[in-house]
């Protein structure tokens, strides 16, 4: 059922999540959906709640054996809409984050999970400063919202470019960025 949920985000937006929609891409009966979520907010909460999830367990298979450059970058492109699934995703996340600013239930789960990827950013950040890669970084932690920052962005610009143009645009722009951040 929360696969439909992003399935119906994906294709026509966060609008477009009906209990009747999901329903119908879910193939069950509207009274299932309804007997598992009593509102459209609590079943979209569910689904944001369910796409952090799946971005951990697939940030979770990054190895983590390389330097902290390879690693962070490594992690970063799992979030960028490099190939049409992970468009997909970055759209399902734009949706979810957009409206997190008006959705007390939604702005939970964005804060939650923000903090949380700040904190591996800052992580990664930290074992390049003690392996003298980030000679001049200070506060990991603000490096790590900044780092955050660019990559939401990165996404938005990416998206709005055709397909075929996305994978050099963010490689380009990802690597100027990790190059002024590691001074190489």
């Amino acid at each position: 059922m929360l696969d439909a949920v992003v399935q119906v985000i994906a294709e026509r937006g966060l609008e477009a999540a009906t209990m009747r929609n999901v329903a119908a891409g879910a193939g069950i009966s509207l009274a299932q959906v309804q007997y598992y979520f009593r509102s459209k907010e609590e079943l979209v909460a569910a689904a944001f709640h369910h796409v952090t999830q799946s971005f951990d367990e697939k940030l979770a298979t990054v190895d983590l054996s390389g330097s902290p450059r390879k690693v962070l970058r490594d992690a970063l492109e799992l979030w960028l809409p490099l190939d049409e699934p992970r468009a997909r995703d970055a759209r399902v996340w734009l949706a979810f984050s957009a409206a997190a600013a008006t959705s007390e239930a939604l702005k939970d789960i964005a804060a939650a999970t923000d903090h949380e990827l700040r904190v591996a950013f800052a992580r990664l950040l930290d074992a390049a400063v003690a392996e003298g890669q980030l000679t001049e970084v200070v506060d990991t932690e603000s490096e790590a919202a900044l780092l955050l920052a660019v990559v939401d962005g990165l996404v938005m610009q990416a998206l709005a470019l055709p397909s075929p143009a996305r994978r050099a645009f963010l490689a380009q722009s990802l690597d100027t960025h990790l190059g002024r951040l590691f001074q190489t």
